[in-house]
């Protein structure tokens, strides 16, 4: 066995192993590589966790307070005319119908994933492209958030 120098080490445990220095810190140096990266691993996922549980936006609309839904409730027992929908067709005041009922969305039109697309139908009946393949079945739950009443017959 050579022991010249600090070339060599042997594990205690098992005394007819040698091996170079060399690789005992490699494999440290590796072993500590991978531990840095499970730790940031799971601090990513658990600040993506705490975003998708503690934003307001992922929440569905069953987790509302009383008060809320109820007046939610009072809303949308509200009638709207066509006439008094289609003044609601700019930016900073965006009503659309669907299926009869309105929704305002003036607050979602900014951080809508298509962008102005939202604005092609603002005032008028949006039915037909919000059920286009492009929407997630999420966003079905999500504009109930947005219902101010129905649409006047």
């Amino acid at each position: 066995m050579n022991t010249k120098g600090a070339q060599y080490v042997c594990i205690n445990a098992y005394p007819f192993l040698v091996f170079p220095v060399s690789y005992w810190i490699k494999r440290q140096i590796f072993r500590i590589c991978i531990m840095v990266l499970l730790v940031g691993i799971a601090l990513l996922l658990g600040l993506f966790l705490a975003v998708l549980l503690f934003n307001p936006r992922h929440r569905k609309s069953g987790h509302k307070g009383k008060a809320q839904a109820s007046l939610n409730d009072n809303k949308a027992s509200k009638s709207y005319s066509k006439t008094e929908i289609s003044l609601h067709n700019k930016r900073t005041d965006c009503w659309i119908i669907i299926k009869n009922k309105v929704y305002d969305v003036t607050s979602y039109v900014e951080e809508h994933p298509g962008g102005d697309a939202i604005l092609a139908h603002a005032g008028d009946d949006s039915t037909e492209g919000f059920f286009g393949p492009q929407h997630a079945t999420r966003v079905f739950d999500m504009i109930e958030d947005f219902c101010i009443g129905d649409l006047e017959q």
